[in-house]
């Protein structure tokens, strides 16, 4: 598909990768029903047979783009199976930015759904990770006793990069770690605070809980889309203001790599 060419340029441009690169490729995951489409997906894996440790990945608002696909690649890059679902393009979306609306939450359980059925992934250890809205989708997905009841594949952990945690509760099926940026106007760090502290705020009312599982970094000085070399300069978008943080982002990236080789290689 056109998105795909244009995604793999992007991934090439910036070159964030810590290891080497492998290969990616265009996958279709099936439709979950007859009136269901498929499931574009950017595919990212090891060398060799496996079976290896997965992770899906949950693009944010504007859809896949190279912090996407570089993210995917460096998983690839440390052992892991990464499939990165493209929920826009089967609703004929360029951007969920302005609506919020997103299929995020049920497109990650059919990759996991896609990815335990491969002869060369670890149907028990396979992750989740979400950047922006795909965090907040990731935060849904995973919340104990939520959605996830209903399907029957498990995610092991979760990863959610300045995630909207307002509307979450905090309460989430096994290890959680959340990564956001003190001066985030976008995804306030401290709804994540109140989400942790399980703190009722306007709109949410949060039950007291075990919130143990959730690990909260806040990084200072540092806005939304920290993760993104593209605005280096800083930018603003929606009346938001978007920055990358090398500092931010390479200690992010350090802590997923730690994160996931305790969650999914144990």
């Amino acid at each position: 598909m056109h998105w795909l060419k244009s995604l793999l340029y992007a991934a090439v441009a910036l070159a964030v990768t810590a290891s080497a690169c492998h290969a990616g490729s265009l996958v279709e995951i099936s439709g979950g029903g007859d009136a269901e489409k498929s499931l574009p997906a950017y595919l990212a894996r090891p060398s060799g047979n496996g079976p290896f440790p997965a992770i899906v990945v949950l693009h944010g608002c504007g859809g896949i783009n190279g912090v996407v696909v570089n993210w995917a690649d460096r998983l690839a890059g440390w052992g892991y199976v990464a499939v990165a679902p493209d929920s826009l393009t089967p609703k004929g979306r360029k951007s969920s930015c302005s609506s919020g609306a997103s299929d995020q939450v049920h497109d990650s359980y059919r990759a996991l759904s896609f990815l335990a059925g491969q002869p060369f992934v670890r149907g028990d250890r396979i992750g989740l990770m979400g950047i922006s809205l795909g965090a907040g989708a990731t935060l849904a997905a995973f919340e104990r006793d939520g959605i996830e009841k209903g399907y029957p594949e498990k995610f092991r952990a979760a990863i959610a990069f300045y995630p909207p945690c307002s509307g979450s509760s905090g309460t989430m099926s096994g290890p959680t770690l959340v990564m956001v940026g003190e001066r985030d106007d976008w995804t306030p760090a401290d709804d994540c605070r109140a989400m942790v502290a399980g703190e009722s705020a306007i709109g949410t009312s949060r039950k007291p809980d075990d919130r143990s599982m959730v690990e909260l970094v806040v990084y200072p000085d540092t806005h939304h889309s920290f993760l993104d070399p593209n605005v280096a300069a800083g930018a603003g978008y929606l009346g938001h203001w978007l920055q990358y943080n090398k500092a931010a982002a390479n200690d992010a990236i350090v802590r997923a790599q730690r994160f996931w080789e305790r969650w999914l290689e144990q």
